[in-house]
């Protein structure tokens, strides 16, 4: 069953992310005081009265600068707007009726939706709503988002709009995290998994800035910022520490690559991000389609020689443009995400130490040995004396081929016993 869409609009600045994340009580929206900071529509799934919707923050309307990814960020906000079910068109009681509210107020009545109009920042001494009858939808509800008043009441009108949705009971999604460097494409890589344009696509880098998540039948993609070295200003900080949470929130991070740019240091510190979370990796080689065939045989066998520790990671050649193996990818998610649930038995695992004790004695000895813990997978090992790196590695390799783990980091929780 398709849930109702609410989607909260109005002019730069009136407070909308503030409300999203009161709503939603989570700080995912990132809020600042930069007009036009969000540029894609966050979508949130609310129950409320027995009732759920999907609740979507849309960006601005009016930014005092139009940069160059502003049209494409217009057009999603109109194509979100006549898709939803309910608008809340949201206005600022402390800078009061300006003209483009007026504006919206006459495009939203030219679209035939039903509003609700919500006056924000009402925590000031005596507000006045007076003015904004005007806009033709009664009197406006007066909230304040920051101090969360009035937002009980604003719920209680969403719900009394829209239909009876049933709780139903849905399996567990897996949640995936698409991260990379800028510019490799993963809000591309987002709608095609997706099958909509759900969030703003542009060659220029930085347009992501929140972390986006859309739902499919077995998923939960979230689209993040780019990660990188050096940051300009606190937006592009705060969108860096958001895709560095959404990291430790996923089961799954595909790690999106230029296809047609070699590796570079923040690749690698990228993949190892997901590593050291313990969180099943699959690395997808974007933009497949400006590959030659003679690049497209050699690509994986470079990476391999390039990052020789990533053996046990899949790898996989696509293309979010015309959507070559973007379904293989969604299989290799799946395939990987039941990699990191693998909990081996003690008696196999004992008996696979006990057969490469036999082909091969370390110089200490293994007390116990057994898999203690999934997402993150690790080995408990107890030994009596130290343990070396390189054995390890030999171990891990022989565990792999013993009993799979693709896509998956194995730790290892080494304890000596004197």
């Amino acid at each position: 069953m398709r849930l109702p869409e609410v989607v909260i609009v109005g002019r730069v600045n009136t407070g909308k992310s503030t409300l999203f994340n009161r709503i939603i009580k989570k700080p995912l929206a990132i809020v600042d005081k930069t007009p036009g900071l969000t540029r894609d529509s966050l979508r949130k799934e609310i129950e409320w009265n027995d009732k759920r919707f999907i609740l979507i923050d849309s960006g601005g309307l009016f930014p005092p600068i139009e940069d160059a990814v502003w049209a494409k960020v217009k057009a999603n906000i109109e194509k979100t707007v006549k898709e939803a079910t309910l608008v809340i068109f949201l206005v600022d009681l402390k800078t009061g009726l300006v003209p483009q509210d007026k504006d919206i107020a006459a495009w939203l009545r030219k679209l035939n939706k039903e509003v609700i109009l919500v006056a924000n920042k009402g925590d000031i001494k005596e507000p006045s709503t007076y003015d904004f009858y005007e806009l033709g939808f009664g009197e406006p509800l007066v909230i304040s988002a920051e101090h969360n008043l009035g937002i009980d009441e604003l719920l209680d009108t969403i719900t009394s709009k829209l239909p009876d949705t049933r709780k139903r009971k849905e399996k567990n999604k897996i949640r995936c995290s698409i991260i990379g460097k800028p510019n490799v494409g993963k809000s591309s890589l987002l709608n095609a998994l997706g099958g909509k344009d759900y969030v703003v696509v542009s060659d220029i880098p930085g347009t992501t800035r929140d972390a986006i998540d859309i739902e499919t039948d077995r998923f939960i993609f979230v689209d993040t910022a780019g990660i990188k070295k050096k940051f300009k200003d606190e937006v592009e900080y705060f969108a860096h520490l958001r895709s560095k949470r959404s990291i430790s929130y996923a089961e799954v991070c595909i790690v999106v690559i230029d296809a047609k740019r070699p590796i570079t240091n923040i690749d690698k510190k990228i993949i190892q991000m997901a590593e050291q979370e313990g969180k099943g990796i699959v690395i997808a080689f974007n933009k497949a389609d400006l590959l030659s065939k003679e690049e497209r045989k050699s690509i994986i066998y470079l990476f391999e020689r390039e990052l020789p520790s990533l053996y046990y990671v899949p790898k996989v050649l696509v293309s979010a443009k015309t959507g070559e193996r973007i379904e293989f990818l969604k299989e290799l998610v799946f395939r990987v995400w039941a990699e990191t649930k693998k909990k081996v038995s003690d008696k196999r695992v004992l008996a696979f130490i006990m057969k490469e004790l036999s082909k091969f004695s370390p110089p200490f000895e293994i007390i116990k040995f057994f898999q203690s813990r999934i997402e993150p997978t690790t080995f408990l090992m107890i030994t009596r004396g130290k343990v070396r790196q390189d054995y390890l590695r030999y171990l891990e390799k022989r565990i792999r081929e013993e009993f799979g783990y693709i896509g998956t980091p194995i730790k290892f929780d080494i304890r000596l016993r004197r």
